[in-house]
């Protein structure tokens, strides 16, 4: 998302908004996430130290920073990042791109720990924060401003009327009585994600479409990385059991990790998208963006800000950790596509343009001020 903002405010309509980007990339993969070393505190004084020279050499005049989520080891991080920084900035913006550390704050922080992250993290000028549902949580270190700005996704299928939209149609009227209806999860493969209770939902959506003696079957195709190798031996061990296999092949089949080319073959081929999660830092899941712009039923959970994508009506929510009501949702979905204009709603929303013009206004009016 930072990659995105930066080509936004960097092209044309820029408006003047000169962008300077340190790379502060401090962990190597997923595993290596919230961990502490002797390697990353030198990595982020580096990356303070050219922070602070560009706002001697180059002028900037304003701090944008994505803060850490609820955990401990990132909001020290924040500590140090701020201690540094901040004193030679004139204004500082946060982006939140996970749950934010206001919650942190409330329930699990030490006293010391509480006043020393509202010493060097708060009043920020501008807190920017993924949905409405979070401005709560950005509220507790007491910015002078908070706005809504949801994450987007460059359109993945600009193609999508002339091609993508005109195969999910022939799919959906070939499906008749017989054939593979296909859900797509694309995520990281973690229990919080919902993963193993849209396994569930399959083996279930599966089993009474066999009890009815319907010859169609729903296959879940499962890209993404396992977060623990204890996670993925279950699901190996589930998916190859007898209710997820029939004679036509298995019912789950697992992809692994999805680089952009298979991405975007995956998301061609699915029928249905899936993330039914109760991740407990989930924000605002771009994979949920993508597959709007692919027009496919979705089916998500009503957590935190997932609610706030869809039109009100919405029929594919579902309660977290619901087997069943996945399974219900899917049996509705089979055979229909986007009825619900989630792909209109892309394009009105959710794309780079709309995300660049929303954040370049946050930004102008800091300045206006």
């Amino acid at each position: 998302m930072v990659q995105q903002l930066l080509d936004e405010l960097r092209g044309e309509g820029g408006d003047g908004i000169e962008v300077f980007h340190v790379d502060a990339r401090l962990s190597r993969d997923i595993d290596d996430i919230a961990s502490a070393s002797p390697r990353k505190l030198f990595l982020l004084l580096r990356f303070c130290l050219r922070a602070i020279w560009l706002r001697i050499s180059r002028g900037a005049t304003h701090f944008y920073y994505v803060p850490a989520p609820g955990l401990r080891n990132a909001v020290y991080r924040d500590w140090i990042v701020m201690l540094f920084c901040r004193p030679f900035y004139r204004k500082i913006v946060y982006h939140y791109q996970a749950a934010g550390v206001g919650g942190w704050l409330e329930t699990e922080a030490r006293g010391w720990e509480h006043w020393v992250s509202r010493l060097l993290l708060g009043r920020a000028a501008l807190s920017i924060a993924l949905g409405d549902y979070y401005h709560e949580d950005a509220a507790r270190l007491e910015p002078h401003k908070i706005v809504t700005v949801p994450n987007c996704s460059p359109d993945p299928c600009l193609d999508y009327d002339t091609l993508i939209k005109p195969q999910q149609q022939a799919r959906a009227e070939a499906l008749g009585q017989a054939g593979t209806w296909r859900v797509l999860y694309l995520s990281l493969c973690y229990r919080e994600k919902g993963l193993f209770d849209l396994v569930e939902a399959v083996a279930e959506v599966n089993a009474r479409l066999q009890a009815k003696g319907l010859a169609k079957r729903v296959q879940l195709d499962v890209a993404g990385k396992f977060y623990l190798p204890e996670e993925e031996v279950e699901f190996t061990e589930r998916i190859g059991q007898a209710d997820l296999n029939d004679d036509k092949g298995p019912l789950v089949v697992f992809h692994g990790f999805a680089d952009e080319v298979k991405k975007l073959e995956l998301l061609g081929q699915a029928d249905a998208f899936s993330l039914p999660s109760y991740y407990s830092f989930e924000a605002h899941p771009v994979c949920l963006v993508e597959a709007m712009a692919y027009g496919l039923p979705i089916v998500a959970t009503r957590w935190r800000i997932l609610p706030e994508l869809f039109p009100e009506w919405y029929e594919g929510l579902v309660d977290i950790k619901s087997p069943d009501q996945i399974a219900d949702r899917l049996e509705g979905f089979i055979g229909r596509t986007d009825e619900a204009g989630l792909r209109e709603r892309y394009l009105q929303h959710f794309t780079r343009r709309a995300f660049g013009e929303k954040v370049r206004t946050a930004l102008l009016s800091l300045e206006e001020e």
